[in-house]
This record gives structure tokens, sequence and C-alpha cells, in this order.
């Protein structure tokens, strides 16, 4: 097994530095964010990286936070676009060494993806799986064990999966037929310091690092001054707007306005 280096195929801007939030609220007025959505591009991408180390075996884990579309017009005998588009890939990912996990964060739904694996026709052998990780995460147990719950989901089917690989005879090789994705590169990262010019140049000048950890996780401009029961903290803007924490998914019992 191993552990690739995958570029997004699907970077914002390629042209210019995304300078805070002005070019994704660009972004958000010239699409519809709510959908449709297909995991079909990021799984074809995937069996070309599997294709182009020579068959070596790779697992595919996509974290969403909403499942394939399916329009409220479709019949339950019926397949949306997104929907065929989505199982074809996987099919044709059967065909290669290829495991697939989809972990679904937020509040979903998810009814749809807990029966999607028995929308799927045959298949070379069973690549792909679904885990709720928010179901997991509220559960009544402590965080170790809803640690382990959800290694235990999330990796319990890879054995299978990669013994009935080897036994297809899918390791160590070259189909050439995967369909070429070709990944372009995402943003170049930049530092708001060099970026924006300011008119007094500060005496003091804290590491990226330090700026990085300091920066609220919502908005990413605000700084941290309001901490949650949970020990992660937000800024004060974006605080009281959340009900889930943003970095552990807990819920908010508690806020705390902190000053320096």
């Amino acid at each position: 097994m191993q552990i690739t280096s995958f570029i997004s195929p699907f970077p914002l801007n390629v042209a210019t530095y995304c300078l805070n939030h002005v070019n994704v609220i660009v972004l958000i007025m010239s699409f519809y964010v709510q959908g449709p959505t297909s995991y079909g591009p990021v799984v074809d991408a995937a069996v070309d990286i599997v294709e182009g180390t020579g068959g070596q075996y790779h697992v595919l884990v996509i974290i969403a936070d909403g499942q394939v579309t399916r329009s409220v017009n479709t019949s339950d005998s019926e397949l949306s676009q997104q929907e065929e588009s989505t199982i074809k890939s996987i099919v044709t990912a059967s065909m290669y060494p290829l495991s697939i996990v989809l972990v679904g964060v937020g509040d979903g739904p998810w009814e749809d993806m807990q029966k999607f694996d028995d929308r799927i026709p045959a298949r070379e052998f069973d690549n792909f799986q679904f885990v709720n990780f928010t179901a997991i995460m509220k559960k009544n147990t402590s965080d170790s064990e809803k640690e382990a719950a959800f290694a235990l989901a999330a990796l319990m089917e890879i054995p299978i999966q990669y013994k009935a690989a080897r036994e297809l005879g899918l390791l160590g090789k070259r189909t050439g037929k995967a369909k070429k994705v070709v990944s372009r590169p995402p943003p170049i990262p930049y530092s708001r310091r060099m970026a924006i010019p300011t008119r007094h140049q500060s005496s003091f000048s804290g590491s990226p690092q330090n700026e990085q950890n300091q920066a609220c996780p919502v908005c990413l401009t605000g700084t941290k001054d309001m901490a949650f029961g949970c020990g992660h903290m937000t800024c004060r803007e974006c605080g009281p707007k959340v009900s889930d924490c943003p970095i552990c998914r807990r819920r908010i019992t508690s806020r705390i306005r902190l000053y320096t």
C-alpha cells in the first residue's frame, strides 16, 4: 500500500492569490453551491493515479458534507444524472486495486448514502463503503471510544477488499484504459503580511505559523477570542453563529469571551 501525494484537480483560482474572502464571495455568486453533487470526477482522478503507479493498492478517502444529488422528482427505481456518473466511476474503479471510503461530515442528510452501495450494480469486488462520521461523534461515549469506532468503521473492510484485489490479479497491473485526469496545481499560499502593504511597519514580526494558529477557523480573518467547552476557539463574531464546533464537530454548550 502506497501513500500518494495528490494535488486537487479543482483549485479555486490558479491565476491569482486568494485575497481574504473576496475571491470566495465572487465564486459563490457565480455558482449554485447547493449542488448538484457527483463523486465521479474525484474517483476517476484516483483511478488515474493507481494506473500511473503501475497498479499499486490505494485507498481513496472522500470527506463530504453532502450526498450525491438526487432530485425529488426521481422515483425510487430511477437514478439521477449525478448518481449515474458516480456509480459508473465506482464500477470502473473496481477493475483497479482501489478502495473508496466516503466519510460523511456535517448534518447530511445521509439517508440515501446509507443504501447507496445497494444501488451499485455488479463489480469486480465491493470497493465502496460509507461512514457516517457525524453519527459516530454524536454517540454518548468518550472521545477515545468515538475515535476507535470511527477507525473501525472506516478501515474494517479494507483488508477484505485488498485480499479481493489480490485474488483478482489487479495488483501491479496496468489496464491502459484509465481516464486521463490532468490535475491542476492549487493556488500558491501567500502571507497576508507580505501580500497586503501596510502604512505603518511594525517592529514586531510574528511567524506565519503563529499568525495562522491565531486566525479564526471559520472566517480565517478574525482573531481567536472566544472559547468553547471543548477547548477550541473562534473569533467573537463567528462564535455565536455556529452550533457545532468547526474543529471537532461537538455540540457547543458554552461560550467564553477571552480578553487580552
